[in-house]
This record gives C-alpha cells, sequence and structure tokens, in this order.
C-alpha cells in the first residue's frame, strides 16, 4: 500500500481479529502509536504457537529449526525423512502482518495464518524445509537487526535474500540435498524466483498466489515502489530457462491472476503453459485443503 500505503501484501490484522483485541484490551494506544505492549507480544507468542501445531500436524511432523545469518536469525521447520534423496522442497512464507491499520506499520511481521508452513506441512515429499521471512517468529522489532523496512519497503533488500540463501546453505550442508524445488507463497514467491536466479542447485520454482515482479505490483495499484528492494527482473535470463509453475486464484485481489499473465509475457513464455489458475480460490482460500492435489503438478519446462 502506498503514497497512500507501502505494498498491500504485507496484511494489516484481519479486522475481525483486530477488533476483538482491542475489546479485549490487548491492543493499547502505544501499540497503536508503534510501541509494544504485552498484549502484543501474547498476540504474536499465539502465532508462534499456532505454527507450531501446523508444524506438528504434519505426517510425518516438521520439526522448529532457527538459522544465524549474518543480518537476521531465521525460523524454520524441516522433515529430512530420507537422507538418500537428493531432492528437497522449500517453501518460503510470504510477507505476513506489516500493518496494524492502512497507515500503521506492525512491530511484528509474523504471520497470523502462515499458508506456505501449511502447504510445507501438507506436502508429500520425504524432504521438506519451510522458511520464515526475515523478523517473522522472531519478535519483530525486538530481533536483530529487524526494522519494519524489512516488511514494508524492503521486504526484499539484498541482505534479506542473502539471509533466506545463507540459511539454505546451512541446511544443506547439514543434510546434504543436492536439488531443490522452491515454493513460494504471495511475497515468498519473488523471494523464491529471486533465490533460484542465483543458485545453481535448482530444479524449479512453484508460486502460490505469488506476487512475482513488485513493480508492476505496485503501479497496478499506483502504491508507492517497494524501493529498498530487489526484483524479479534482475535475473529474467534465468527465469526464462528454469522449469515453473504458477497457481493463481481468479478471485485473488491482492494479487490480480492478470498479473502473473504480464509476467510470463515478459519472460517470453505462454501465460497458458504455466499458469494454473483456480476460479474459486482468492489470497487465502483455499490452497491448503487443495495442496495435496495441486503438488502433484510439477513445474514445467520452457
Amino acid at each position: 500500500m502506498s503514497g497512500r500505503k507501502i505494498g498491500r501484501l504485507g496484511f494489516m490484522l484481519r479486522l475481525p481479529l483486530l477488533a476483538g483485541l482491542l475489546s479485549a484490551n490487548l491492543l493499547s494506544v502505544g501499540l497503536l502509536s508503534g510501541c509494544a505492549s504485552d498484549g502484543a507480544a501474547g498476540l504474536f507468542q499465539s502465532n508462534a504457537a499456532r505454527a507450531d501445531a501446523a508444524a506438528a500436524s504434519a505426517n510425518p511432523p516438521l520439526a522448529r529449526t532457527r538459522f544465524a545469518a549474518r543480518s537476521f536469525d531465521l525460523v524454520g521447520y524441516y522433515r529430512q525423512a530420507a537422507p538418500n534423496d537428493p531432492r528437497l522442497a522449500v517453501f518460503i512464507e510470504g510477507d505476513g502482518i506489516a500493518y496494524i491499520t492502512s497507515g500503521q506499520r506492525s512491530i511484528d511481521p509474523t504471520p497470523d495464518k502462515p499458508v506456505a508452513l501449511d502447504l510445507a506441512a501438507r506436502h508429500t515429499a520425504a524432504n521438506v524445509l519451510y522458511l520464515a521471512r526475515p523478523c517473522q517468529f522472531t519478535g519483530g522489532q525486538r530481533a536483530r537487526n529487524c526494522d519494519s523496512a524489512y516488511w514494508t519497503t524492503h521486504r526484499f533488500a539484498p541482505e534479506a535474500v542473502a539471509a533466506i540463501n545463507e540459511a539454505l546453505d546451512q541446511y544443506v550442508r547439514q543434510f546434504g540435498p543436492r536439488r531443490i524445488t522452491f515454493y513460494g507463497y504471495s511475497g515468498g514467491a519473488l523471494m523464491a524466483l529471486l533465490l533460484a536466479g542465483q543458485r545453481q542447485d535448482v530444479d524449479g520454482v512453484v508460486t502460490i498466489s505469488g506476487l512475482l515482479d513488485h513493480q508492476a505490483w505496485t503501479q497496478h495499484f499506483g502504491d508507492t515502489p517497494l524501493y529498498g528492494s530487489r526484483n524479479s527482473l534482475e535475473v529474467i535470463d534465468r527465469l526464462r530457462r528454469l522449469p515453473q509453475r504458477h497457481f493463481v486464484g481468479m478471485r485473488d485481489d491482492m494479487v490480480p491472476p492478470a498479473l502473473a499473465t504480464a509476467f510470463m509475457r515478459r519472460l517470453d513464455l505462454a501465460p497458458e503453459r504455466f499458469i494454473t489458475a483456480l476460479p474459486n480460490a482468492d489470497h487465502t482460500c483455499c490452497w491448503a485443503s487443495l495442496w495435496p492435489q495441486l503438488s502433484q503438478m510439477p513445474p514445467v519446462t520452457p
């Protein structure tokens, strides 16, 4: 969101949830003015507990871990059930909660609904790694180097991309997977494209309700550009050769499907080959319930 707002994908707290918290006095005037409160800390601890529960519901369960990158500490969940299988499915979370109100930045981007984690928990591959974005599940502005710019204007900053890449490198060194397929939800899709464009061990990218080109996205809505962020067009030549599939919801008003079509044309790839449109899906519904079926559709080779 911009001029008016900066970047819509960093969700505001869902309105019914926000109203309930206000009525319970969990959000104080201090929080709305940018100061932390005990209520806010409780909210994000509860989001972390929900994430732990989602990971535990996987079969086999996903274990929680933490990565110390140069700029940030990152939270992950993983399952390495087949040590001799060289393949790894890597899920990257969306932008989380960027705003408390339309003009007030959140103090913590931890998502109240971690869609990418729900997808990872339902993924049938033996080896799965979920990576949260910088400052999610680690305390928001209380965490190392975390400023609200990293979930607004700088959400795809070079150091944010580097931190996720470093976490993945640490995982690869420990467990030894050699071939990676990225799965990126919402803003995590652009992060996946940037990583795929610089790594040499990537078999493909799958995006779900994905932000693929943030410049086109902010222009579409007339919002302030994400001026501190890298963009996928930096690695466009590599992406033209990369197997990929993009799931879009025809009811998605956060990332309209037309933007995925425009992105594929920018790559000189036929949209109808690489985009799978779901007529009843929006930005969050109902990807997790559909994932056991959708996950059987592999990336398409250009």
